[in-house]
């Protein structure tokens, strides 16, 4: 219940700071595309990598010219497999990375963008080969996370544009207590962006 109450107020921050701007022009950013994640651990050497996807929201608020801050609000599978694949973890969260991007101009309709910035994760579902780890004591519902994004944008219209780009989010909390098991995660995405309102 907590988790979800946490969800809801961070959630709920993000949008209403979002709708103050609804009188004015809102960019929106709607972003999907898989995931490639696996463990880190010290405690365990035969972790392998687990194809997921992810589905996400996010808007911008302009600080410079060239630099912008950008929050986003998603889905996101994580997870991992062992051994020779035959076993697998599944983590699946509601993510919301707060990333500050720079934009540099590649040609009159396209730029290349390049941010970073921490993530905050809330764990929905986590399954370890048909375990519920939820249920185990020394279990974590919520992962700290720093993620850095890289994107060719290509300005279809004047209020749209597609952008292709490559994502890697290194966690820094573990999933459980007294244990070294941090998730590594690579997304690929495509994005499409536009301006509401206005």
């Amino acid at each position: 219940m907590r988790r979800i109450l946490a969800i809801a107020i961070v959630t709920s921050v993000v949008l209403a700071f979002a709708a103050e701007r609804a009188e004015a022009q809102l960019p929106l950013a709607f972003v999907a595309g898989p995931t490639f994640s696996t463990i880190s651990s010290s405690e365990y050497d035969d972790t392998g990598s687990k194809t997921g996807f992810f589905a996400a929201v996010g808007t911008s608020f302009p600080l410079t010219e060239t630099v912008s801050f950008n929050p986003y609000v998603g889905y996101v599978k994580k997870g991992t497999t062992f051994g020779d694949g035959d076993e697998e973890a599944s983590y699946d969260y509601i993510e919301i990375p707060l990333l500050v991007n720079v934009g540099f101009p590649l040609g009159e309709t396209s730029s290349l963008g390049l941010s970073a910035g921490p993530a905050i994760g809330f764990q929905i579902s986590c399954d370890e080969d048909g375990f519920d780890c939820t249920e185990y004591e020394n279990h974590k519902g919520t992962e700290f996370s720093f993620m850095g994004t890289a994107g060719v944008s290509f300005q279809t219209s004047s209020t749209g544009a597609f952008t292709f780009g490559a994502a890697y989010d290194v966690g820094l909390t573990d999933i459980y207590e007294d244990l070294d098991y941090k998730t590594r995660t690579i997304f690929l995405f495509l994005a499409y962006s536009t301006v509401i309102g206005g």
